[in-house]
């Protein structure tokens, strides 16, 4: 799902009041845990209480194995890994471990994800726009 922004053209050459369509992937709504069991448990013999316990142990272990600085991969689903900059110092003898930043999960898809992700089909939709009384109620 996608629909259409306008925003300014930063080409060369565009003049400073020059505005360009782009089209801008929409989110139609997130899946929760439990629906995504229920969904799972609906093509497999396990029930959705197992394929919520499996799944609460993947992240249970994947935890652990990240935490050790492992990377795990999922069959077909992908890798994952830690990742973590830092601040520079000039000598070594300065640094510590205070100056790790934020720490993140880069996760890296599997072939079968990269291949839908490489030949995504798309449908366009119209947003509304809210009027004043609507922006008002929310």
């Amino acid at each position: 799902m996608y629909h259409l922004v306008q925003r300014p053209d930063k080409s060369e050459g565009a003049g400073p009041d020059a505005k360009l369509y782009y089209g801008q992937i929409r989110v139609r709504q997130q899946i929760d845990f439990d629906s995504l069991c229920e969904t799972i448990a609906d093509r497999s013999t396990a029930s959705k209480g197992d394929v919520q316990v499996v799944l609460d142990g993947l992240i249970h272990v994947m935890k652990q194995h990240l935490q050790n600085g492992n990377s795990v991969q999922i069959g077909d689903l992908g890798n994952f890994r830690m990742s973590c900059g830092s601040k520079g110092v000039i000598n070594k003898e300065d640094f510590s471990t205070s100056l790790f930043k934020k720490g993140k999960i880069i996760f890296a898809p599997g072939s079968k994800l990269k291949t839908m992700a490489a030949s995504p089909k798309f449908e366009r939709i119209e947003v509304a726009k809210a009027t004043d009384e609507e922006e008002e109620t929310v």
